[in-house]
């Protein structure tokens, strides 16, 4: 509301104090924020006094422009406190000077939230020193796409939150040593394609977040020296775990997860093809790696790892999932012969979410054991078949078998991917043939037109 009075056409906002204007301020974005500096000369510099910064060079006419926009930012109040820099670069051209001068300025004015975001950039270069890893105020630290110093010191009490996507250490040693010194960290990211990292060691006992990526990069052949490839986690405190890795031969847990604790798998233990009987290492390393995990309570499993555990069935038993109540399987159609031996080694299992990955031929066969696994008779009530489903035969297949022995199921939910509305019809008739053993289950059929169906 503008305030007309007769000394001038001030508004009332601007009549507020410095300290509040800067608090409202705080809610916009950086380039929003600057934008107010056109509304008056009470506004020009506000900005300034805000105790964040977020930006991209892109949004800049030249780098030279963004160097001395962020110079400025820093120099107009040395001592206030900085709680977030936030930093994108896209430019091949840049100078890592400036960047070095802005981080090293952050940590002594008390950052808590530093991001370093040059994932779009084509080279990376020595970005930080070891300032950045002495700080007693930072609580989040996010780097993306840069290459480190050498540094002999870690001082971050208070860092919980740390995110590494592609970060180039000297050392081989240099990632476990700074997770080892984070006394507080709870939440890890670390996603690297390893290019000359044969062991990737996560220790800390107060990390309960954890997510790993090993990209691997090249898909039409594996990795040279995937045999000496090894992931180790000692983390006792761990309650998620992601993690995506087709380059180790060997994925140790030091500890067993917790019964609370959840779990997204996609790795293969760089098995090719078939998981030879005289491989006892191999099958030593995934029944110890699967008992270590027998504990979660919610687990999403990629088509690669079920198609390892298929061959590992051949072999040996399964250990005993007894508290997973909820499970996420991506799943070949070539691999769904393993689905009954999942099923018997999760007594306690309520939800399902079964995802057919690859395209399922009209010709492929399956057949279910007579043994109806103890979930089904006892304690499963949601069934969601997650891609669209075509009406082929094997798509009904696993479908009836869901409906015509489960016995206290509830809801089996599925999404149709055909093109035609005859073909619809066509499926909506053969589910209303099948026998349902539960006598509340609810069909809720999503067609193309994502209107929803109950029969």
């Amino acid at each position: 509301m503008i305030d007309r009075r007769s000394g001038g056409g001030e508004d009332r906002i601007s009549l507020l104090p410095d300290a509040l204007l800067s608090q409202i301020l705080v809610s916009l974005s950086t380039k929003d924020a600057v934008k107010t500096s056109l509304l008056s000369t009470r506004w020009r510099s506000l900005w300034l006094s805000i105790p964040g910064l977020e930006l991209d060079d892109d949004d800049f006419p030249n780098y030279k422009s963004f160097v001395s926009f962020v110079d400025r930012f820093f120099l107009f109040s040395t001592e206030s406190t900085i709680e977030k820099l936030k930093l994108a670069s896209n430019k091949e051209k840049c100078n890592p000077l400036a960047v070095k001068s802005w981080v090293d300025a952050a940590v002594n004015r008390k950052i808590q939230h530093l991001e370093i975001d040059f994932s779009k950039r084509c080279l990376g270069f020595d970005l930080l020193s070891t300032d950045i890893f002495v700080s007693h105020t930072l609580v989040c630290l996010r780097l993306r796409y840069v290459a480190l110093n050498d540094f002999n010191r870690v001082s971050l009490p208070r860092l919980k939150t740390m995110l590494l996507e592609e970060v180039r250490f000297l050392s081989h040693t240099a990632l476990e040593s700074l997770i080892a010194s984070c006394p507080v960290l709870e939440d890890l990211s670390v996603i690297t394609s390893r290019d000359d990292v044969k062991v990737l060691r996560v220790c800390s006992q107060t990390v309960n977040r954890l997510v790993i990526t090993s990209r691997d990069d090249v898909n039409f052949f594996r990795v040279r020296d995937a045999a000496d490839r090894e992931v180790v986690i000692d983390a006792p405190r761990l309650e998620f775990l992601s993690l995506e890795d087709y380059q180790s031969s060997s994925i140790t847990m030091k500890y067993s997860l917790c019964s609370s604790a959840q779990v997204d798998l996609a790795v293969d233990f760089n098995v090719r093809d078939v998981l030879s009987s005289d491989d006892s290492a191999k099958r030593s390393s995934i029944a110890h790696f699967l008992a270590n995990i027998s504990n979660v309570r919610d687990m999403t499993i990629c088509s690669k790892t079920l198609k390892v555990i298929r061959h590992y069935c051949k072999l040996e038993s399964l250990p005993q999932f007894c508290y997973m109540t909820q499970l996420h399987a991506k799943i070949s159609s070539a691999d769904l012969e393993v689905l009954q031996d999942l099923l018997e080694s999760c007594p306690g299992l309520k939800s399902l979410v079964l995802e057919l990955s690859g395209s399922v031929k009209k010709k492929e066969e399956i057949s279910f054991s007579s043994l109806v696994p103890w979930c089904l008779r006892s304690c499963l009530e949601r069934v969601e078949m997650r891609r669209p489903i075509y009406g082929v035969q094997l798509e009904m297949k696993v479908i009836k078998y869901f409906l015509e022995n489960s016995t206290v199921l509830k809801k089996l939910t599925l999404r149709l991917g055909c093109p035609r509305m005859q073909q619809e019809s066509m499926i909506f008739m053969e589910l209303l043939r099948f026998r349902r053993c539960s006598t509340q289950c609810e069909v809720d059929v999503v067609g193309l037109e994502e209107t929803l169906m109950k029969l």
